[in-house]
């Protein structure tokens, strides 16, 4: 189970961006833009799992791309694609359907992804299995939402092993009509099946924040043991939910959290920095602005910091 990389899309960056002229492909209506996902799908037994046909689709723009196949390492990658968060579904014969969000960035380039399917059963599914696949992928894809969940239901009574894929599929489908209520009690049976999995419960407070439910948000957090978290995107994705409900202290906590994790974390400095610029924090977001250019002298992120640290204030 994976914990997905999620676009800042708040208030006080669109600001800072419109501000510096930077921020002018916000009203692009298909899936296309500067962003790039990638990563390398395992199979059961750990290994490199070449062939496996990974898909993206980002319903509120539209759809994605074409479905490609992994290398012979197992290794994939997309690119010219749109901020947001992108639905992935990864599929390799022998091995049981992978679904999951990832989120895309047009200004940080996403680490790689590594995905290990689980062993398929040896049998192969019955007709009327394939048929609620077909048909709830297809309702899915059409944004008929709520007949997608009927099949997706209809297949949970006939694979039940299938529990957690499809849990997260529903789960997607009760987030697009909005019901963030269900979508959580569904990302709640992913967490009884796997009740260690510190990132689905991550995963929980970010919808839960999101979805404008701060007390149920805050609650899961104090759930989660942070020492279990491993990977600072977790974190990161706290920050960003914090910062989209205009609570900018609260995503410096988390952004700072995701850099002790990991010291080089680009991402972390430069989302930092823009909060730190929105609060008139200028020696903090100086100071961010200035580990974003040592990390990675060139590049979007690059350009931006330039632009910021030229109108900051003097010292």
């Amino acid at each position: 189970m994976s914990v997905y990389r999620r676009v800042l899309i708040g208030s006080t960056v669109a600001f800072i961006l419109l501000g510096l002229g930077l921020a002018d492909r916000a009203s692009a209506q298909d899936w296309k833009g500067n962003g790039r996902l990638a990563g390398e799908v395992l199979d059961w037994q750990g290994n490199p799992l070449p062939g496996a046909v990974v898909k993206l689709d980002l319903p509120e723009r539209g759809g994605g791309p074409e479905p490609i196949a992994t290398d012979k390492k197992g290794r994939w990658a997309y690119f010219g694609l749109v901020a947001g968060r992108w639905n992935v579904d990864i599929a390799a014969e022998g091995h049981q359907l992978k679904s999951m969000y990832a989120n895309v960035s047009s200004v940080a380039r996403m680490p790689p992804m590594k995905i290990q399917l689980e062993k398929a059963e040896p049998v192969g599914p019955p007709p009327e299995v394939l048929e609620a696949i077909e048909k709830g992928d297809a309702a899915y894809k059409e944004g008929k939402y709520a007949e997608a969940r009927m099949f997706y239901e209809r297949l949970l009574d006939l694979r039940p092993d299938l529990g957690s894929t499809l849990f997260m599929q529903i789960a997607r489908c009760h987030k697009q009509e909005g019901n963030i209520e269900k979508e959580l009690e569904l990302l709640g049976r992913v967490l009884e099946a796997e009740p260690a999995n510190a990132e689905v419960r991550m995963l929980m407070a970010m919808e839960a924040i999101e979805g404008g439910l701060l007390e149920r948000g805050m609650e899961l957090l104090g759930q989660i043991d942070e020492t279990k978290i491993v990977d600072p995107d977790v974190f990161f994705n706290i920050g960003v939910s914090f910062v989209n409900k205009s609570r900018p202290e609260d995503a410096v906590v988390y952004f700072t959290k995701a850099i002790a994790l990991k010291p080089d974390y680009l991402d972390g400095y430069f989302q930092r920095a823009l909060t730190y610029f929105g609060l008139q924090k200028y020696p903090e977001c100086r100071a961010d602005f200035q580990k974003v250019l040592e990390l990675s002298p060139e590049g979007p992120q690059a350009d931006t910091a330039k632009k910021v640290l030229e109108q900051l204030p003097a010292e």
